[in-house]
């Protein structure tokens, strides 16, 4: 019985020891405020669930930047619609000084007719800049608004030289052409065109710059 107690007993103790070795040794918790420090946070733009870094942040779209998806086809338009302008441009300073040197009556008429076209044409463009949009261009909207000016004043000037002509031609002139009203009115527009002009430049032109377009001059609106 001693013998079989004791087998008993030294089995009882190897499973014992074999539970003793199976157990995990237990794992402590650091406790609040030792040594360790607490876990730190994720920094902005880390993916907390799998700690990699955010990746690098993208370059501006044309969105962020104020441009919209259509701003190049917009300038574009806007260009062309400039170099129309141009082509059709009518030489209007010839004409002024042609009538300004009391040529002859069919003369005079003829610079009349250039004035008229002047203004046609102008009234054309400015039909043509009413339907362009150019919400997407950055600054596009400004620049228009000085075109727009600039070409109003134009044909106001063009219609106010044609009066003149028609006036000199119907009286008649020896050396010098008489200044008239609309002469004057002519002549004092003429400034306000220019500076009409150049705020479109400064505004068109960077603009242009940006989208590989043709820079203007003046002479060229």
């Amino acid at each position: 019985m001693l013998a079989i107690g004791g087998g008993l007993l030294f089995a009882a103790r190897g499973d014992g020891d074999k539970g003793a070795q199976a157990a995990p040794a237990p794992t402590t918790a650091p406790a609040t405020g030792a040594g360790n420090p607490p876990p730190a946070t994720a920094p902005t733009g880390t993916d907390a669930a799998s700690g990699a870094p955010a990746s690098p942040t993208a370059a501006p779209s044309p969105t962020a930047t104020g441009a919209g998806p259509n701003a190049q086809a917009q300038a574009q338009a806007l260009d062309g619609l400039l170099s129309e302008g141009e082509s059709a441009k009518a030489p209007i300073g010839n004409a002024v000084a042609k009538v300004s040197s009391c040529p002859s009556k069919a003369d005079i008429e003829g610079a009349a007719q250039v004035f008229d076209s002047g203004a046609t044409q102008r009234a054309a463009l400015l039909t043509k800049l009413a339907k362009l949009s150019v919400t997407d261009v950055p600054g596009g909207t400004d620049a228009v608004n000085s075109l727009k000016s600039a070409w109003q004043l134009s044909a106001d000037i063009d219609k106010a030289y044609a009066s003149w002509a028609r006036a000199v031609a119907a009286q008649g002139c020896s050396g010098k052409a008489p200044t008239t009203q609309d002469k004057k009115h002519a002549d004092e527009l003429n400034p306000q065109a220019t500076q009409a002009k150049t705020d479109f430049m400064t505004k068109w032109n960077p603009i242009a710059n940006s989208y590989g377009l043709t820079p203007r001059t003046q002479d060229r609106i």
